[in-house]
């Protein structure tokens, strides 16, 4: 199956309604900017509609669920490393 079938065969199984920018930031306790900021910049799995992000719960769960370092960026000790090399 190529991918964009995949990708439709997902989205036609998954009736799981979408959740707003206000209700993700609420969810994760930051902005509602900073949930819009992740999603333009593809940290956090998103959907735009529109002029609009929404989201998956069920996506946004397996997200917080990872273990990739990336997830934190802004680590004060990286920026130190950085700044003494």
């Amino acid at each position: 199956m190529e991918k964009a079938e995949k990708h439709m065969d997902r989205q036609s199984t998954n009736r799981e309604p979408l959740m707003t920018t206000a209700a993700v930031a609420k969810w994760l306790g930051i902005s509602t900017r900073a949930v819009c900021l992740w999603a333009e910049c593809k940290e956090i799995p998103a959907i735009k509609i529109g002029r609009q992000w929404r989201f998956r719960q069920d996506e946004l769960s397996e997200w917080l669920k990872s273990p990739r370092p990336e997830k934190v960026r802004n680590n004060p000790m990286d920026n130190r490393a950085r700044a003494a090399t």
